[in-house]
């Protein structure tokens, strides 16, 4: 299965002098990104490493339904 390509070319650019100034600024950039962006990150990295590192299909990734009925105790 071959990767799709990624576009990169939006992700944002700054010249730093520390890796401290680094690591702040890749705080206020997941800060400033907001939920639906740092979950479809988290998405990319679960998809890339199923996929491209162990090789497996990604249809697995989906909900199992192997469940069909949940029932709550009585008591």
């Amino acid at each position: 299965m071959e990767a799709p390509e990624k576009d990169r070319s939006h992700w944002p650019q700054a010249k730093l002098g520390s890796f401290d100034e680094v690591r702040a600024y890749r705080i206020r950039q997941w800060q400033e990104a907001g939920c639906e962006a740092r979950l479809q990150a988290a998405w990319e990295l679960v998809y890339d490493y199923w996929v491209g590192m162990k090789n497996l299909h990604p249809d697995e990734l989906r909900l199992q339904r192997s469940i069909a009925n949940l029932r709550r105790r009585a008591g």
